[in-house]
């Protein structure tokens, strides 16, 4: 009987720290949500085998590595592009790029 309830308690030991981690990594995505963005509007200017070079209307200048973008339509040279920041890590935090219709 003892062997019984022992083996119990570590079952529900188990779904307890399962449920914990399962609680801590939602809360790790919801907190990814909530960051605030700076953006930014590109023009492509060239494109090359490894990246996007992209100029600013201020002449602020951007290059773009292509394992970087995560879209499915490809971007041209002329296209205009939006780009996402992290608000804290502006110079490598690039988040996200999207083409800007």
């Amino acid at each position: 009987m003892k062997v019984f309830i022992l083996s119990l308690l570590t079952i529900l030991l188990g779904v307890l720290i399962y449920i914990n981690i399962s609680l801590n990594q939602a809360k790790t995505v919801s907190n990814q949500v909530d960051k605030e963005y700076i953006t930014h509007s590109y023009t492509i200017t060239k494109i090359d085998r490894t990246g996007y070079y992209g100029k600013a209307d201020d002449g602020q200048s951007i290059y773009i590595k292509k394992e970087n973008v995560n879209i499915e339509e490809p971007i041209e040279e002329n296209d205009r592009i939006l780009v996402y920041f992290e608000k804290e890590l502006r110079k490598d935090g690039l988040v996200k790029v999207e083409v800007d219709k």
